[in-house]
């Protein structure tokens, strides 16, 4: 089929359009609004992509480990369907709102993965139109937190607060931190393949002066974590390369930036040591903690008293917070097992924990042999962004804000994707 001008443009359009579209229907979604437009738009979007694919199906490249992923997608949504309706009618499934959110995973995945075979460059536009909407809400979040601290005065001992931990429109503050920490890693120009080495480092300065103070100001220990990680692994991925641009950057410039680290270093550690580390004292007495532990250790005996064919393929989409409400040691208002890992093993089975390593190791390899290449490309940042996932979703349930788990789908979708050419 030859496409004609006015088609192209159609399918380009859409092509830029849906991932922010999508991604602020999830916002909405978590504020009870267009739920039904949600899944509407999800399956309508999945079949005009999934058309859009079979008809370049001879100009496309679509790798194994896409093959892999969706082939196990497609297990877990079957064998979660299955079990769905079993509880159904055992009359056991007790909030049907949580075997919706398997297939809006499946549904993110599923077109980014066809958006980008199909249209590459219309999909790093429309995530870097994402990224300028997540950057405009993490400003104003910092602003509207700067004005309150300067009104009322907070103490330190305030920031750690619920009532101080910033969340911008996100709702609450974890999700809002998880927002923004993957977001980090996503250039926000629209013509970032186009600007010189010093514009592509005003972005990435601009996108750090805004998230991290963010970050850091959600109050929460496992976004802090996953801040760290990934800067790690970005220092000892990318250190030759960063070694070699100290070396060529002038004197002048040197002495400037080592001043601006010094300042910085030196609020951070004032920072650190008065509203960080009371985060992390008495950690393990904290009412939460000892939740939590009592719950995956439950989880676990639950999982390992299944049959095979449960520990493989799950016990369907919203069964964890099911068994959590009927457990010994359920404690309200703690009705979730607040670590996605654990709901994963329990709802879908060691099938979907494997296929979370699988991708893991896939993506630190991209990451390795990106830095090797000197390449920087949107399916780069896309894998920064999946290594930034990995500690937060170990301490809350990323599944039940689909705010983050429809950017995370859309950043595994991209972060999998072959290395183009580009730089």
């Amino acid at each position: 089929m030859v496409e004609t001008g006015k088609f192209k443009r159609f399918v380009d359009i859409l092509a830029i359009i849906t991932i922010p579209y999508i991604f602020v229907l999830s916002i909405l979604w978590n504020y009870g609004m267009f739920h039904k437009l949600f899944k509407f738009s999800l399956l309508i979007l999945t079949a005009l992509w999934l058309v859009e694919c079979i008809r370049k199906r001879k100009s496309i490249l679509f790798p194994g480990i896409n093959k892999f992923i969706l082939a196990v997608m497609l297990i877990i949504v079957i064998a979660s369907t299955a079990s769905i309706y079993i509880l159904m009618l055992k009359n056991e499934m007790y909030n049907t709102e949580w075997i919706y959110f398997v297939y809006v995973d499946a549904a993110a995945l599923v077109i980014s993965m066809l958006l980008y075979a199909c249209r590459k460059e219309k999909f790093e536009v429309g995530l870097r139109l994402s990224s300028m909407f997540v950057l405009i809400t993490a400003l104003w979040g910092n602003i509207d937190y700067l004005v309150r601290a300067i009104k009322y005065h907070p103490t330190f001992n305030d920031l750690a607060t619920r009532e101080w931990r910033i969340c911008s429109i996100y709702q609450n503050p974890i999700p809002a931190g998880h927002i923004v920490l993957m977001f980090l890693w996503i250039p926000f120009s629209l013509k970032y393949n186009e600007l010189s080495k010093k514009r592509k480092t005003i972005d990435a300065v601009v996108r750090a002066t805004v998230y991290v103070p963010f970050i850091l100001a959600t109050g929460s220990r496992s976004i802090w974590m996953g801040l760290i990680f990934s800067a790690l692994v970005w220092l000892v991925a990318c250190r030759e390369e960063l070694l070699d641009n100290w070396k060529n950057i002038s004197k002048k410039i040197k002495i400037v930036l080592s001043v601006f680290a010094t300042i910085v270093a030196g609020f951070g550690l004032v920072f650190a040591i008065k509203s960080v580390a009371p985060r992390f004292s008495n950690f393990s007495k904290a009412e939460a903690y000892v939740v939590r532990s009592s719950y995956f250790r439950y989880t676990l005996e639950r999982v390992a008293g299944s049959s095979i064919l449960r520990i493989l393929l799950g016990h369907g989409s919203g069964s964890c917070r099911n068994m959590i409400a009927d457990s010994p040691c359920y404690v309200d208002p703690y009705d979730i097992c607040d670590n996605a890992y654990l709901s994963m093993l329990y709802e879908w089975g060691i099938v979907a924990i494997v296929a979370v390593i699988v991708i893991d190791i896939f993506i630190f390899k991209h990451i390795i042999k990106a830095a090797k290449d000197k390449k920087r490309n949107i399916a780069v940042s896309c894998a920064y962004a999946v290594i930034a996932c990995i500690f937060p979703i170990f301490f809350y349930e990323a599944q039940m804000w689909l705010m983050v788990a429809v950017p995370m789908a859309i950043f595994v979708a991209g972060g999998i994707s072959p290395q183009d050419e580009r730089k």
